[in-house]
């Protein structure tokens, strides 16, 4: 830490600077304010500035103000004999850190701007873990060329810096979180919180406690005054994942929040009033719930002011091989997994991925920890993968209208790609392939010419 002290007393400032320095401190003694301002002009990379109130040239305060026309930030410790609580006020009015009165100690200096470091390691940290936020979810990292998620990208750039409600829609594990993410750090409000509900794991009987906060007192377990959510949030944004479980009872107060800004804490008389971006998600189609009673038509309009729809991966395919090449980087430093051979991406494109994006990332991951060369073959990748089709039904044959399918063909599709699999699975050898298949060898050779595959 570097110190520029400012005092008049030639012996207060050596033994000042000498005990400093013992601890190891860098100090730049200075007799005067000018003599100090002029090193400032100079350089003024100090970390600290310690000065004497009263002193010849230019009185403390003065010298203060000087320092704040080319420096707002570094922080200043004020050393008097002739303190009052006006001067230290004014003195903290124009950015002071402490003071101290004379006669002091030079531990209690010294504790002091051991204070003053920790502090600052702190709010080097704080401005460094929200540059790594920031970074994180710049709209770049929003992964995708397909035409779905393009338009995405396009509304979230649109509507970042607004303070307009967004209701993302999508299933899980589709990245809504993500999607709240950028929108709050992308916007105006990105300097305050962003405070995240799952609204699923709030019962009617706690939400508006946890919503809104409460008295002390205000009901049996009430032992302090806390704040809630909107409170905690003002300024920033609050993010309603599972919007859809908020308990209907329920909605009739976020829906008053919603259209006057205000609220009461439980057991409170006083109201509220904040100021809060509303970004909320859903996993189901609302206006489904809001025909069968289940969600409040109103709240659901208010709530569906720029709607954002996130597409599931099966129907984004495309982006497979990118977000698979965006997970590979992420994981890199526990993982020598450079890339996915053909073969192992062609098993990712067939598969439907009922889990989404979070379901490609934790395969990609575990794939990645367990995998000790560089490239990921078909064999890498877990059984479930490689069965011709989750959930018993051919992926290339579940499309379309699904309240209508043909049993004969999905029937022979399935049996087709069941062969296939376990041919691959036995590296060609048809008796490996017919005790994988529980088959007998003369039937899997009559099943291979039926589909035309003896060649196989």
């Amino acid at each position: 830490m570097r110190i520029l002290l400012v005092e008049d007393e030639k012996l207060k400032r050596i033994s000042l600077t000498d005990a400093l320095e013992r601890k190891k401190f860098s100090v730049v003694p200075c007799e005067n304010p000018l003599e100090a301002l002029a090193i400032l002009e100079e350089d003024n990379a100090v970390d600290v500035i310690v000065t004497d109130l009263k002193m010849p040239k230019m009185n403390g305060i003065d010298f203060i103000k000087k320092v704040r026309h080319f420096d707002k930030d570094v922080p200043i410790i004020v050393v008097t004999a002739y303190a009052t609580v006006e001067t230290a006020v004014d003195a903290m009015k124009l950015g002071a850190y402490d003071y101290i009165t004379k006669p002091f100690t030079t531990e209690e200096l010294i504790l002091v701007l051991d204070r003053l470091r920790d502090y600052q390691e702190i709010v080097k940290e704080n401005i460094y873990l929200r540059s790594k936020v920031r970074k994180q979810y710049r709209f770049e990292n929003i992964i995708g060329r397909s035409k779905s998620m393009q338009e995405v990208y396009r509304i979230i750039q649109t509507v970042a810096d607004s303070d307009a409600t967004v209701l993302i829609q999508g299933e899980s594990g589709t990245g809504k979180e993500l999607i709240a993410n950028a929108i709050h750090f992308n916007s105006h409000r990105s300097h305050k919180p962003l405070i995240c509900v799952s609204c699923a794991a709030l019962t009617e009987s706690l939400f508006e406690s946890e919503m809104f906060g409460h008295e002390k007192g205000a009901f049996t377990g009430a032992v302090r005054e806390k704040k809630g959510r909107f409170e905690l949030a003002d300024g920033g944004t609050i993010f309603l994942d599972d919007v859809d479980d908020i308990p209907l009872a329920s909605q009739v107060k976020l829906l008053r929040v919603l259209q006057e800004k205000t609220f009461e804490r439980v057991g409170g008389m006083k109201s509220i009033s904040v100021d809060v971006r509303v970004v909320a998600a859903t996993k189901v189609n609302l206006l489904e719930k809001v025909s069968k009673n289940e969600f409040r038509e109103d709240l659901y309009y208010r709530l569906n002011v720029v709607p954002i729809q996130l597409p599931p991966l099966r129907e984004r395919k495309e982006d497979i091989p990118l977000l698979v090449e965006h997970f590979i980087r992420k994981y890199q430093k526990t993982s020598r997994v450079t890339k996915f051979s053909n073969e192992a991406m062609k098993a990712l494109l067939a598969y439907d991925w009922p889990g989404n994006v979070r379901e490609l990332e934790n395969i990609v991951e575990r794939v990645c920890t367990l995998t000790a060369r560089e490239m990921v073959e078909v064999d890498d990748l877990p059984d479930f993968l490689l069965t011709p089709s989750p959930g018993g039904i051919p992926v290339g044959e579940w499309r379309g209208d699904r309240s209508r399918l043909d049993f004969a063909k999905l029937v022979q599709s399935y049996e087709k790609e069941l062969l296939l699999w376990a041919l691959k699975k036995a590296g060609g050898n048809r008796s490996k392939a017919s005790k994988i298949l529980q088959l007998k060898r003369t039937t899997l050779q009559d099943k291979l010419k039926k589909y035309g595959l003896q060649n196989e």
